[in-house]
């Protein structure tokens, strides 16, 4: 932990000397643990942020943190001071004893609480929505901040990107609908933005990754713009390429044959597998509701339709169900709107031509025309 009382009974930063300075401190000077009043130990080493930790013998509770990493030590000191610097109440570390919580900081904003958590090390989903629905339950907005994935750390622009699970739960859109991500890299000082996230299958998205320093940033986060036509563009010839290579794997790992519904749906659809039409594996809101590639839950749905005798955009909700039930896909709200938002996109196209040529126009307007301020 960053802080302790000292004798005093006052907070103890040691973040704010010198190692020197605290090593003449140290054999004069007696610390307790805010929480359970114990005494603790003065860490300072040659490497690590000085910090503290309890005795061995210790029977606090343990809701301070023991054993972290120098990096997530140094990310929530310059998360500290960089919020202290634009003139926020902020406190390093509180307990809440009303929560039996500790966030790493706590923000007050006209008259409004923040939790913010800088989270370095992987944390279970039980224990992620445990403490967000400790602090939500009590008026407080949780705002959990990740360290930057390392392999993002000198890459930006449009990309794939991986998000784990966990850091997908923290995902937010602006008020326009835009869906991203803020990530922190404690080792440059920087605000990642993982902006425009366009979920392909699984763990991984689209984005336009970009940066802020912390000098720049406010708080709470900006707001990212949508990208251009242009920038769809990118998008548009990067998600393609990512449907292709999903073809190839399937083709080439399937051991079903033609008892895939993929590849069977496909071949009595006349679909080349080298070259499908550029209506299906189409990007759609809410397609991460449903568990399968959007090019292989969109080709069955045509097959679906096709013995129907209707178009996506014609299925009645029975319908969609029965075909998400048909695909052991949970029935959801969510999934049920993909597929309503599939239907709508190839009807706005099929007003025009009935061979879907300005499937590419309705996509980007369906996903970013809409969000176009910060």
């Amino acid at each position: 932990m960053l802080l302790a009382l000292n004798e005093q009974r006052q907070l103890f930063h040691p973040y704010q000397y010198t190692r020197e300075t605290l090593q003449r401190y140290r054999p004069h000077m007696k610390f307790y643990c805010p929480q359970c009043q114990q005494p603790v130990q003065l860490k300072i080493g040659k490497y690590n942020t000085p910090h503290f930790a309890h005795n061995a013998n210790s029977n606090c509770v343990q809701l301070f943190s023991e054993g972290e990493s120098k990096l997530h030590l140094q990310g929530k000191i310059q998360l500290f001071e960089w919020l202290k610097g634009l003139g926020h109440t902020v406190k390093l570390e509180p307990y809440l004893p009303e929560l039996s919580q500790r966030p790493d900081m706590l923000v007050t904003r006209q008259q409004k609480q923040f939790a913010l958590e800088f989270q370095c090390s992987t944390i279970s989903h039980e224990k992620w929505q445990l403490r967000t629905s400790g602090y939500e339950k009590n008026s407080i907005q949780a705002l959990w901040l990740f360290q930057t994935p390392q392999r993002k750390q000198s890459s930006l622009g449009i990309q794939k990107i991986f998000i784990s699970p966990i850091m997908q739960k923290t995902i937010t859109t602006t008020a326009s609908g835009l869906p991203y991500l803020v990530t922190y890299d404690a080792k440059t000082s920087r605000f990642i933005y993982w902006t425009n996230l366009l979920h392909v299958h699984g763990y991984t998205f689209i984005g336009k990754v970009q940066e802020i320093a912390t000098h720049k940033q406010h708080f709470p986060f900006y707001e990212p713009k949508s990208i251009t036509k242009d920038e769809f563009h990118r998008y548009w010839q990067l998600y393609k390429k990512l449907c292709r290579q999903f073809t190839y794997q399937r083709l080439l790992h399937s051991k079903k044959g033609m008892q895939d519904t993929f590849l069977r749906s496909s071949y009595e659809l006349h679909f080349s597998l080298t070259a499908m039409p550029d209506y299906v594996g189409v990007p759609v809101k809410t397609a991460e509701a449903i568990p399968m590639s959007p090019l292989e839950w969109q080709t069955i749905l045509h097959h679906f339709c096709r013995d129907l005798q209707l178009l996506p955009h014609e299925l009645s909700d029975n319908e969609v169900r029965s075909f998400l039930i048909q695909q052991n896909v949970e029935v959801t709200d969510q999934a049920m709107q993909a597929i309503k938002n599939y239907g709508m996109v190839l009807a706005k196209s099929y007003e025009k031509n009935d061979r879907f040529p300005d499937i590419y126009e309705q996509v980007y307007t369906h996903l970013f025309a809409i969000a176009t301020i910060y």
